[in-house]
């Protein structure tokens, strides 16, 4: 290795048939044995809470997160969320037509 930069080369090193057939063995008894395929409850709940997460977090960034005053691909996304949230909080006219004759208005 003349430069110092350089990342050492993984050079093949011949090792006893014995050595091998061990090493056969300890892959075969770790990586496919039945209970190293066994999700563990755990990670189940760490997956769904990162799936939750990430969903929360992405819908934050499009309908709430200040980008400035450009337009941004979430724009639409945008106004049509602040459409649905005005009309469901305002009175259309019927209801306001509705509420005056009920004497609620």
């Amino acid at each position: 290795m003349d430069n110092p930069n350089q990342s050492p080369r993984n050079e093949y090193v011949p090792i006893s048939e014995e050595r091998r057939l061990f090493l056969e063995e300890k892959y075969k008894r770790r990586n496919l044995a039945p209970e190293s395929l066994i999700i563990r409850p755990g990670f189940r709940k760490l997956h769904l809470a990162t799936i939750v997460m990430a969903v929360g977090m992405g819908g934050y960034f499009a309908l709430f997160a200040d980008f400035g005053e450009k337009e941004t691909c979430f724009t639409p996304l945008r106004r049509f969320y602040r459409r649905k949230v005005n009309d469901f909080w305002s009175l259309s006219e019927e209801e306001k037509k509705q509420m005056k004759e009920q004497g609620r208005l």
